[in-house]
């Protein structure tokens, strides 16, 4: 079984990231302490994507056989982290994938999963080689588009478009306006979404044509996990 995979993220809130970093905050209104507050509002707008003061609230993956038919599309997603990372795993000890697809995967979605399973204490069925340089178990298409070169490396949609694939729906800017509107649900078809263009680019660097979305997202389960469904 191979899986594409991808992960939507939105950072803690301001007061959260005061509190893990150990220090008040600041006011801005506050003219001594001015300077000072522009500078902390820089340093936690730059913890946007660090797993220290993020969340998961979206898991996203596609599954195919060996020979990349199409299986079924799942989005785990909620505010429910623990939880999302726990079926997710346990999805994977059944299925025992042997490849990931991703995108950005080996610098950020796996590595993100791991420290947030970490957080929780869910603890992965098998350890996941995040080596550089292979293609096995991962396959990330931005390490190798870009042959693991930092001043290579491209965003999904811009890989999308010079592939001729279909391309992303939206953007990840989007998610955490998403999240506070309450737009779990469309989160998880973004998700999706980005899962299916992921999918796409691998298979034209592997020389194949990439079957239409409306296939590969034909069988999709969309699994809501929230707070309060678990209290």
């Amino acid at each position: 079984m191979k899986i594409v995979l991808d992960i939507e993220t939105v950072q803690h809130s301001k007061e959260e990231w005061a509190a893990l970093k150990g220090v008040g905050l600041l006011a801005a209104d506050d003219l001594l302490n001015a300077g000072d507050a522009a500078e902390q509002d820089r340093e936690y707008e730059k913890s946007c994507f660090d797993p220290t003061f993020c969340r998961i609230v979206c898991i996203g993956a596609l599954f195919f056989t060996d020979t990349m038919e199409p299986q079924e599309a799942t989005a785990w997603y909620g505010s429910n982290e623990k939880e999302l990372l726990r079926q997710f795993w346990e999805r994977m000890k059944i299925v025992r994938p042997t490849l990931f697809v991703t995108h950005n995967g080996l610098s950020f979605d796996l590595p993100f999963l791991k420290n947030r399973s970490i957080v929780h204490q869910v603890k992965p069925p098998f350890d996941i080689n995040l080596a550089k340089f292979r293609t096995d178990p991962v396959f990330d298409t931005m390490s190798v588009w870009s042959n693991w070169e930092m001043r290579g490396r491209v965003k999904l949609d811009v890989l999308a478009r010079v592939l001729n694939t279909e391309t992303k729906s939206g953007s990840g800017k989007q998610v955490a306006d998403m999240w506070s509107a309450g737009q779990g649900k469309e989160i998880a078809e973004y998700c999706l979404q980005d899962c299916y263009v992921t999918y796409a680019c691998y298979s034209r660097m592997s020389y194949r044509e990439p079957m239409p979305s409306e296939r590969v997202l034909a069988k999709k389960d969309l699994i809501e996990l929230n707070d309060q469904a678990f209290g």
